[in-house]
């Protein structure tokens, strides 16, 4: 399913960023959704621009499908839901997957790898716009006490869920966390919380290292330490190829290397021996799908903080100012606004 703008020409519109190609995006005024069966409608309050976006944008992401509203990591207010109206006037954030029910994955419970999988803010509009349409079953309460920013990271949070999930029994175990951008920092709050008996990040970014020095995680900034005395389990959260080798080279023999975070299409050559002759268990971890109550659940329980992710939220119109940051430049997220100037 593909975003459109068709509509009746009288239906109200409203401001939505929308790219049409690589390199191709601009904040046009399209057709203001309206929820069809099952679906709500969401005033967006706040929505974030991840890494995974940016490429979209910048044309580097592998499976892009143009045209297409981005915006997955997002929290808003209900609107109007026919199916739920307990929920209008609430703050949500909801999961972003309609999988087919019928393929084999999905009979399996891995809905992560529907054939036939739809994603808003990818094949479904997403949240860079002043509303959105969500299947209301999706859709969770925004914990007390919790901003429409931080709410933004629920949806990494549940990336992170699955990512520890993937590792196996982490309880007892050293944990390291390769790259502390908002994945790799959630990942490791999750690790803790799992039981892990130490987590460490590496990131040679000084602001990232005080972030995880906030949140009570070790800190290096290279992964000489990791080298020297490798953790049990480590997580690779860069999603930069050319530091898969050293993921895991920097594992302990018999360990478990994770690859979180990887939306491209790069590829870098390592030697299959060091997986071999030390027994390392590698894992891929996709997405999140299915964890988003467990992921709330850690936020309204404290387990995992978000207040020290969060920047200062940026105006909608300001997009085009993070797109070409350098990483090492960028904040952990950028973080949108959408109010009532924008609307």
């Amino acid at each position: 399913m593909m975003y459109t703008e068709q509509a009746h020409p009288d239906a109200p519109d409203m401001v939505a960023l929308v790219v049409t190609g690589p390199r191709e995006h601009a904040l046009r005024r399209v057709p203001r959704p309206e929820p069809v069966g099952d679906q709500a409608l969401v005033d967006v309050s706040h929505v974030a621009l991840c890494g995974t976006d940016l490429r979209l944008l910048r044309g580097t992401l592998h499976d892009a499908d143009y045209p297409t509203v981005p915006g997955h990591e997002w929290a808003g207010v209900v609107r109007a839901a026919p199916t739920r109206p307990e929920l209008v006037g609430r703050a949500v954030v909801g999961h972003n997957f309609l999988p087919c029910g019928s393929c084999a994955w999905c009979a399996r419970g891995a809905e992560n790898l529907c054939e036939s999988l739809d994603e808003i803010g990818f094949s479904l509009p997403g949240a860079f716009a002043e509303a959105l349409c969500v299947p209301a079953e999706n859709l969770r309460l925004l914990p007390d006490g919790v901003s429409g920013a931080e709410g933004c990271l629920v949806e990494p949070l549940c990336v992170a869920v699955h990512a520890v999930d993937r590792a196996g029994e982490v309880t007892g175990r050293s944990v390291g966390v390769i790259g502390a951008g908002a994945v790799g920092l959630l990942v490791a709050q999750v690790a803790r919380g799992s039981g892990a008996k130490s987590v460490t990040v590496v990131d040679p970014v000084a602001s990232r290292r005080a972030v995880a020095a906030e949140l009570g995680l070790g800190a290096e900034a290279d992964l000489s330490r990791f080298e020297a005395d490798p953790p049990e389990v480590v997580f690779d959260a860069t999603g930069v190829a050319a530091l898969f080798p050293r993921a895991l080279t920097a594992t302990r023999q018999g360990g478990t290397c994770v690859l979180v975070g990887y939306s491209g299409s790069e590829a870098t050559p390592f030697e299959p021996s060091v997986v071999m002759l030390r027994e390392l268990t590698v894992v891929g971890s996709l997405s999140g799908v299915g964890m988003i109550d467990r992921a709330v659940e850690l936020v309204a329980n404290g387990v995992v903080r978000l207040s020290p992710l969060v920047s200062p939220a940026l105006p909608l119109a300001h997009y085009r100012s993070v797109v070409d940051t350098p990483a090492t430049e960028a904040p952990l997220r950028a973080f949108f606004a959408v109010d009532e100037e924008t609307r």
